[in-house]
């Protein structure tokens, strides 16, 4: 067992920040957007997949802690399925959009402006896996009328406020059926339906001869018509078609999108695919017909150091910066031109499976962050931190019971409201229980931890139980509890108590996102120092 720091440190760090940072912007937002964008993806002291859920009651503190920061807008993840559970158009969420309003004021309050991206593929919410959405936009008129009317309610509900900047959508929440259908397709019978349905054979009809499609798809096929085409596999050098047509169905997507959503732009994908050639080399397949956005005045883009080095390569920030100044060029020259916003400016990243990336060295990232203010101006409209505060990838919907139950399974349990936030109040023989996160047990090479805040006027005793495993623990007074179960695969944590005692903040969790900036808790790291001389920069130059 360890306990932790509450809420405090990050409350006193707010408060010197608040008094000491010279570039603070606090107060009403300009009457004009900033030229320079320095923001933040604003997801309280949760994560990305639960922040609508959850009660961020701490928010006016937090956003005034950016602005502080030297930052002057926040991005905000907006997932589809959360806000929109039903399809129909009564099927949307009322806290979630309740929360987005508050989120509003309270930026404005702050002198901070809002970006939204526009949907996103993971959430704990009921209703239809978003996947699946997302697949059906292909070919389903009743789908793609939901999304046009969640985009227009999203763009009705924000664009009231003064402090509205944009919008984007991105490459990344549409790309799981790119990397699905040619494995679960293929140029079979269902492969060939699968094609004529979503309009790949008429995007081949309209864009290529039928002997050039013979050519990508050789030897394996030889088509006397294009009604014969299916989805190719991912080792055909025909994929090549294939990401060129779902290229293009993002254009026209987007279009359509901003007809609701005036200005909507897309985080384009600046990394490229490999695959096989027609000489039987390897290709390289880029995204570069999806720069220009339609309409949109910027280009969105994630940008991570790693891209165009070779594993396991340890940059300096010279050599990171370099790197850095050439993918940008190379997106103005396929951009028309056109800002671009950074809307993921990766310096550091932890994500699992990614180990082996080039990454900066540490003792580097500071410089790194200070050497880009001339790349950002030149090339870009600004940018924006993705891990602003450290978050972990909390398996549990409604972990501060902003919900009241909802999700959970309870027993002698209710739900009040103590010193202005929810809390469940666990009596005596009570159990809560909740499944958590399949796909988080599942990486059983992480070690699992069980973090909660408790209080108790008396002694209690807690027996928290994840997986096959328990661990006890005494609660008297006001008490933050993170506890280590190691690596173990597990269906649902749950409580039981022998006494009255109040639970809230509840994570499941195997992994800690690192973004250097301040840690679970509010406590300052290594780079934020960095991160606030490059606003500084940027403030002054603005």
């Amino acid at each position: 067992m360890r306990k932790e720091h509450l809420w405090k440190p990050f409350m006193v760090a707010t408060a010197i920040s608040l008094l000491s940072a010279p570039f603070a912007s606090l107060g009403a937002v300009e009457e004009t957007p900033p030229e320079n964008l320095k923001s933040v993806t604003y997801v309280s002291d949760q994560w990305a997949v639960n922040f609508w859920n959850g009660e961020s009651e701490h928010m006016n503190e937090e956003l005034a802690q950016i602005a502080a920061d030297g930052f002057n807008s926040i991005v905000l993840i907006v997932p589809w399925r959360e806000f929109h559970p039903s399809s129909g158009p009564d099927g949307y969420c009322e806290y979630a959009f309740n929360k987005l309003n508050r989120v509003m004021e309270s930026a404005r309050e702050q002198g901070l402006w809002v970006i939204l991206r526009v949907g996103y593929t993971w959430d704990y919410a009921n209703g239809e896996p978003p996947r699946n959405r997302y697949k059906k936009l292909l070919w389903d008129n009743a789908t793609r009328s939901a999304w046009l009317d969640y985009a227009r309610k999203l763009y009705q509900t924000v664009s009231r406020y003064e402090n509205f900047y944009g919008g984007f959508i991105t490459w990344e929440d549409f790309w799981n059926y790119v990397l699905d259908a040619p494995n679960q397709y293929g140029s079979s019978e269902a492969g060939i339906a699968e094609a004529r349905r979503i309009g790949f054979q008429t995007y081949l009809k309209e864009n290529y001869t039928l002997k050039q499609i013979n050519e990508y798809f050789s030897p394996a096929f030889s088509f006397e018509n294009f009604d014969q085409v299916g989805i190719p596999t991912k080792n055909s050098p025909a994929i090549k078609l294939f990401y060129e047509y779902y290229d293009q169905f993002l254009i026209d997507f987007l279009k359509e999108t901003q007809m609701v959503f005036p200005g909507l732009s897309m985080e384009v994908r600046l990394d490229t695919d490999l695959t096989e050639g027609l000489n039987g080399n390897k290709a390289e397949i880029t995204h570069y017909q999806t720069f220009p956005c339609e309409g949109a005045d910027y280009t969105a883009l994630m940008y991570n150091i790693s891209m165009k080095q070779n594993p396991d390569l340890l940059l300096t920030a010279a050599e990171a910066i370099s790197t850095m100044e050439q993918q940008l060029e190379l997106v103005k020259t396929y951009n028309g031109g056109k800002p671009q916003y950074i809307d993921q400016l990766l310096y550091m990243d932890m994500t699992p499976g990614f180990e082996h990336s080039a990454r900066l060295l540490e003792e580097e990232r500071n410089a790194f962050l200070t050497g880009i203010p001339h790349v950002l101006r030149r090339y870009t409209c600004g940018y924006a931190v993705w891990t602003y505060r450290n978050y972990a990838n909390n398996g549990i919907f409604n972990s501060q019971f902003a919900l009241g139950d909802k999700g959970w399974n309870t027993s002698g349990v209710k739900v009040v409201q103590r010193n202005g936030s929810n809390q469940a109040w666990l009596q005596k023989g009570g159990s809560l229980s909740q499944s958590a996160g399949s796909q988080i047990s599942r990486k059983q090479q992480f070690e699992n931890h069980v973090r909660f805040t408790a209080d108790s006027d008396t002694p209690v005793n807690i027996s928290v139980i994840l997986g096959g495993s328990a661990k006890e623990i005494t609660v008297f007074g006001k008490e933050q509890f993170d506890l280590n179960f190691g690596c173990l695969e597990y269906g649902q944590v749950e409580f039981r108590s022998d006494g009255d005692v109040y639970l809230d903040n509840i994570y499941v969790y195997n992994f800690v996102q690192q973004g250097e900036l301040y840690d679970l808790d509010g406590n300052e790291l290594d780079c934020l120092d960095g991160i606030r001389k490059l606003n500084q920069s940027l403030e002054d130059f603005g």
